[in-house]
């Protein structure tokens, strides 16, 4: 156990990454927080496909005059479901309906259902890595890991990677990656 528990999680490299930021005290919470958008962003180009967000999207976003057809997107996006080719997809579905629902218009509605998207990936993350931390260290450990991961989320930018997902032009740059390479570049005193 001497590498951590955080070697053996089942789950991707840029999660393992997150989770041994959580678990090792000398990352910062803006660190972790870094990782957590890394690995969130990932898992979402990864499971959400290009063609399938720009039919989303279309289909949000809508003709630029509303008319007599205002629940045409609801219906149009519940018949997506049968073509969703992950969890991912089906979630973005939802929030996609919610954020209509909720009285989003346009980009706005788009915008929001692809932030709640993200979010909900990164929580099942959270959950994934608690779980994970729970068997192999401990409640102690878990709950601290837990509440770093609770820490950091608050400062993840969760609209920028909705942004980046989206293709939107004025999207922020994604953090770059910091490489400490000497004694100099260590932690902080």
């Amino acid at each position: 156990m001497s590498d951590g528990p955080y070697r053996s999680l089942p789950m991707p490299p840029k999660w393992k990454k997150a989770a041994k930021c959580a678990y090792l005290p000398s990352f910062t919470s803006r660190e972790i927080a870094d990782a957590l958008e890394r690995a969130a962003e990932r898992d979402c180009r990864a499971e959400l496909s290009g063609s399938f967000v720009s039919r989303v999207s279309a289909l949000v976003i809508g003709p630029d005059e509303t008319g007599l057809f205002q629940n045409l997107p609801f219906a149009e996006l519940d018949m997506m479901h049968r073509d969703c080719a992950s969890p991912m997809e089906a979630g973005l579905l939802r929030n996609a309906v919610d954020a209509l629902q909720d009285g989003y218009h346009g980009i706005q509605a788009l915008l929001e259902a692809a932030e709640r998207t993200v979010s909900d990936r990164m929580l099942a993350g959270f959950r994934q890595v608690e779980e994970h931390m729970q068997r192999e260290a401990g409640d102690g450990r878990a709950r601290m890991v837990r509440s770093r991961l609770e820490s950091a989320h608050g400062e993840v930018d969760l609209l920028g990677i909705a942004q980046r997902l989206l293709r939107v032009p004025d999207a922020p740059a994604r953090a770059p990656i910091v490489t400490y390479s000497g004694l100099d570049d260590g932690v902080p005193l």
